[in-house]
């Protein structure tokens, strides 16, 4: 069975628009078969994005597991800033362009799996491919602590059923701390700063 952090290049293609409201305002989004939440906006990015609209993100967001580009678009209302978006599946990146150039996004879009070490971010954030396993995604929060830059801010959502606890666990080991910003109906949005 295919998922949507693989290449799914080879599914038949099956496009089309999906309108969702955020906040009162209105969206449209390209997506397609293959892709992570391909029928609107999921709960967990939603949670997520309730909380980043009122933090201090920054002049240089990163966002990993990018999908078609909902974050990016969506933060890109409320600042000024530029938005780099990661994938490891061609098919979300490919709609991600469509989404970020409809939208007049500032940012720049990679087909890779996870963070390079010349990368560096004010901000990161994520809603984890938990599906992926812990240990990747754990490799992810790695990767995430070294491209922040000193200051920098991590925010990440999981549902508390998926790990939550374990996660904040992680970056405590990690990054020396963890705070939880919100829980809304399951999912925990958390920041974690580099020092």
């Amino acid at each position: 069975m295919s998922h949507y952090f693989t290449d799914n290049s080879n599914l038949k293609t099956n496009r089309k628009e999906i309108p969702f409201r955020f906040l009162g305002y209105e969206y449209v989004m390209t997506s397609d078969d293959g892709v992570f939440s391909k029928e609107g906006l999921d709960r967990g990015t939603e949670a997520l994005l309730k909380v980043l609209v009122s933090e201090e993100l920054g002049t240089n967001i990163c966002d990993v597991g990018c999908g078609i580009g909902v974050i990016g678009v969506i933060l890109s209302q409320y600042f000024e800033s530029s938005f780099a978006g990661i994938d490891v599946n061609p098919r979300a990146l490919e709609l991600a362009k469509i989404n970020y150039k409809r939208n007049n996004v500032k940012g720049d879009l990679y087909l890779q799996d996870g963070l390079t070490k010349d990368m560096k971010f004010d901000t990161i954030v994520t809603n984890p491919p938990i599906r992926v396993g812990k240990e990747k995604v754990y490799e992810l929060f790695d990767q995430i602590y070294e491209a922040l830059e000193i200051g920098g801010r991590f925010y990440f959502v999981m549902r508390k059923s998926h790990g939550a606890k374990s996660a904040e666990a992680k970056c405590i080991e990690s990054f020396g701390n963890c705070k939880l910003l919100k829980k809304d109906k399951g999912f925990y949005i958390y920041v974690v700063f580099k020092h």
